[in-house]
């Protein structure tokens, strides 16, 4: 039997991250919820995360300090961004740090899907 697919999902509105957790249940993953940056980096178990959904702006360490800091310690999941900023050097500044996809909020749910199904087959 195959180890079902663990999201990690870090936003700071909890409407969004209820949402996603939904989202992600419903597609037959597992999910883990995170308030804050800081809350993920908490984890003792970010190896078993197998990809993250992470909003841009949060209060605290953003999702691209969030990024910089997992480069830094070399195990990184993919990266799926989400904002409501659609600004281009954002979205250059996720991708070339190695982001799997940016999107924007309101997140088209389909086009997640197919996001998420792409980055774990990785």
């Amino acid at each position: 039997m195959s180890k079902i697919p663990r999201i990690a999902i870090v936003d700071d509105d909890e409407a969004i991250r209820e949402a996603l957790d939904d989202f992600v249940l419903s597609c037959g993953y597992e999910s883990r919820l995170y308030s804050s940056a800081e809350e993920f980096l908490r984890e003792a178990d970010r190896e078993a995360i197998d990809c993250m959904l992470v909003d841009v702006k949060m209060s605290g360490v953003s999702g691209l300090e969030l990024q910089a800091i997992l480069n830094e310690a070399g195990h990184k999941p993919p990266m799926i961004f989400m904002t409501s900023y659609r600004d281009e050097r954002t979205k250059a500044e996720a991708l070339n740090g190695g982001a799997f996809a940016f999107l924007g909020k309101p997140v088209e749910f389909d086009h997640l899907l197919l996001c998420l199904e792409r980055a774990l087959q990785r």
